[in-house]
C-alpha cells in the first residue's frame, strides 16, 4: 500500500495540487451576476436604505433583505451607517462601484 500511495503521489501529485488550487481560487473570485441584478443594482441610488430597494425594484420586504444580504456579502455595497424615520432605526448602505455585464 505503501508503494501504491507513493507512486500515485509520484505520477499524480502535481495534477492534485493543480486542483485543488483551481478549485480555491474559483471560490475566491467573484459571482457572475445574471444581466436583471446588474440593472437593479445600478438602477439604486448611491446611498439607499432596503426600504428604497423595496420601492425601487418592487420587491417584498423579504426579497429586498435578501438582496441587500447578497450584494454585502459579495463586496458590491458597504453599510455606511444608520438613520432613524419615524423612531425607527433604518441601516443606510452605498454603492462601492459600478457593476457592469
Amino acid at each position: 500500500m505503501n508503494i501504491q500511495f507513493a507512486c500515485q503521489r509520484h505520477y499524480f501529485g502535481s495534477l492534485a495540487e493543480k486542483y485543488f488550487d483551481d478549485k480555491l481560487r474559483d471560490a475566491s473570485t467573484n459571482r457572475r451576476h445574471h444581466q436583471r441584478t446588474i440593472e437593479d443594482y445600478n438602477r439604486l441610488p448611491e446611498e439607499f436604505t432596503v426600504d428604497d430597494v423595496i420601492r425601487s425594484l418592487g420587491m417584498n420586504i423579504h426579497s429586498a433583505r435578501t438582496r441587500v444580504k447578497r450584494m454585502l456579502k459579495d463586496g458590491n455595497i458597504v453599510k455606511i451607517g444608520e438613520c432613524v424615520e419615524n423612531g425607527v432605526c433604518k441601516h443606510r448602505y452605498k454603492k462601492k462601484a459600478i457593476m457592469v455585464f
